[in-house]
């Protein structure tokens, strides 16, 4: 039978990159040029893969792969700047119907929690200029925990702070890595990912957008 969402849960948990904003697209031509700015080539799919990873997988790929403890940072900056550009511009924008759904989940008196392996300020800084950081009533980042996706801890700390039990909180992620991670703190879990996305599907339920999500209302 098929669960009645705002029914069935208080708390609705979001994952940000790749669900909330179109970031996973804006990251990978971020990391595209700033390898090219520096004579350097990283195959897309390796790139893609690092969707959900924290910044220190991604730095060790780089040392290992071009034996330079010092390029990270040059190669984090370019692409830091890219983003930043892209979301002054508009290029790094919300997906359909993110704002539509955070705000029926407010009106509706549901609490939400942002799980997000991205780091506190780039994340805060992406919320505001998208006009949902308000929405949220609790923030965990990869700053936040020892130990980010797929270990469970961004979940639980979300869980203590919004006062939730495990049953009554909803977990929305797109990448592969943060169902696991939901799954590994004992959460039901729903993968929001679009067609065209090529992460693995693991998760039970698995929708293209956040729509699903209106339509009990």
């Amino acid at each position: 039978m098929e669960k009645n969402w705002r029914e069935d849960y208080d708390t609705f948990i979001f994952d940000m990159d790749g669900l909330l904003v179109n970031s996973e697209d804006i990251y990978l031509i971020g990391w595209k040029k700033a390898f090219e700015a520096y004579g350097l080539h990283v195959d897309d799919a390796i790139i893609a893969s690092w969707n959900g990873k924290s910044a220190m997988s991604c730095e060790q790929f780089i040392v290992d792969q071009f034996h330079d403890p010092t390029l990270y940072g040059k190669l984090f900056q370019v692409r830091e700047d890219f983003i930043y550009e892209s979301l002054d511009k508009g290029d790094l924008h919300l997906l359909p119907y993110v704002k539509e759904v955070l705000e029926s989940l407010k009106k509706d008196g549901k609490k939400i929690a942002l799980a997000s392996s991205c780091r506190k300020k780039r994340a805060t800084d992406i919320l505001k200029k998208t006009g949902v950081f308000d929405l949220f009533d609790v923030m965990v980042n990869a700053d936040d925990v020892e130990h980010v996706k797929p270990a469970p801890d961004i979940y639980e700390k979300a869980l203590a702070l919004t006062d939730t039990p495990k049953d009554k909180a909803l977990v929305l992620e797109d990448s592969s890595i943060g169902v696991q991670a939901a799954r590994n703190a004992g959460l039901d879990v729903v993968q929001v990912i679009e067609d065209r996305r090529v992460d693995p599907r693991i998760g039970e339920k698995i929708e293209k957008d956040m729509s699903f999500l209106l339509k009990n209302e």
